[in-house]
């Protein structure tokens, strides 16, 4: 099953630190067959088992619990407009109900908010994401974080061009986290080799092992704020493929050789895949790129290859 969604913003946005990384984590998948099947959902609990890449013979009930989370969460909405009125503030649950059907109690019946649904959409503007990387975080702070590092990714910044920045209050991060820090060095540790990191730390750490890219922060006193800034596209002068597709042409590569390749470490094989991509010495990255257009999205490749720099084009 396809694994790569587009968040809606709103989602991205919401506060949801009060939900567990499971409940984040859920609400990823639940998106996903959203986006497929629409607001009424039945699926067998072995889809959400392997959407979520659960293990272990216990997975029913971790399922269960995850829903009756979102369920009895809620996510705040300002300034929309719903059939029945327009709304300065507007709260309301992911999940209106969920059931396992008796007669075959591997299938499961879930009912997203319709009014959810539309106060969301709403709002403008998605975040790419894929669910096999986030679901290999650990921490509620390296999955949010990156969650806000894919949604602002590419804003322009007054910093200049290549790079980009966000900067967070205590508070929002609070919100984002879940956490009740009255003092900024709880989040952010200036120094890494501390035993014990702070959560901002520990996120960035997280952050970089699974997914390789690197993302800085510090606390600016004057502003009372967290600076998170990182490198765009500009960082990788021998790229030849969108940055945006990165990840996306990985996931094609290793469906198609994954068989051939023997790998010890998916997490360590994408890492340095990557790193190949990004500094041009992948020698097979024509022909699958030129697949994955021609086969996935049933385009030409010649249309999108500049053949004066030697790079593709975004579709």
């Amino acid at each position: 099953m396809k694994k790569n969604i587009k968040k809606h913003n709103s989602l991205t946005d919401a506060k949801t630190g009060k939900l567990t990384l499971r409940g984040d984590k859920m609400i990823n998948a639940l998106y996903l067959l959203f986006k497929r099947d629409g607001e009424n959902l039945k699926i067998p609990i072995t889809d959400l088992k392997d959407l979520l890449e659960l293990k272990g013979g216990n997975y029913g009930e971790d399922i269960k619990s995850r829903l009756k989370e979102l369920r009895d969460y809620s996510i705040e909405f300002r300034n929309v407009k719903l059939p029945n009125g327009e709304y300065n503030y507007y709260v309301d649950s992911f999940i209106q109900s969920f059931g396992i059907e008796k007669e075959s109690i591997n299938i499961c019946q879930i009912q997203i908010s319709s009014n959810f649904v539309k106060a969301f959409k709403e709002k403008m503007g998605y975040t790419p994401l894929d669910l096999e990387i986030c679901n290999q975080f650990k921490t509620k702070y390296g999955l949010k974080l990156y969650e806000m590092y894919m949604r602002y990714y590419s804003l322009p910044n007054r910093e200049g061009k290549g790079v980009g920045k966000i900067s967070k209050t205590l508070d929002e991060l609070n919100s984002m986290f879940g956490t009740k820090y009255k003092h900024p060095s709880k989040f952010l540790n200036k120094k890494d080799t501390t035993k014990s990191l702070a959560p901002i730390n520990r996120g960035l750490n997280e952050i970089e092992k699974i997914t390789g890219e690197l993302i800085s922060c510090f606390y600016h006193k004057a502003e009372k704020k967290f600076i998170f800034g990182w490198y765009q596209k500009e960082k990788y002068p021998n790229l030849r493929i969108p940055y945006e597709r990165v990840d996306e042409f990985i996931e094609w590569y290793l469906m198609n050789k994954k068989e051939e390749l023997k790998i010890h470490s998916i997490l360590k094989y994408r890492v340095g895949l990557k790193k190949k991509i990004l500094e041009d010495n992948f020698d097979d990255l024509d022909t699958f790129y030129r697949g994955m257009l021609k086969w996935k999205y049933d385009l030409n490749p010649n249309e999108f290859f500049d053949v004066k720099s030697g790079v593709y084009m975004d579709f």
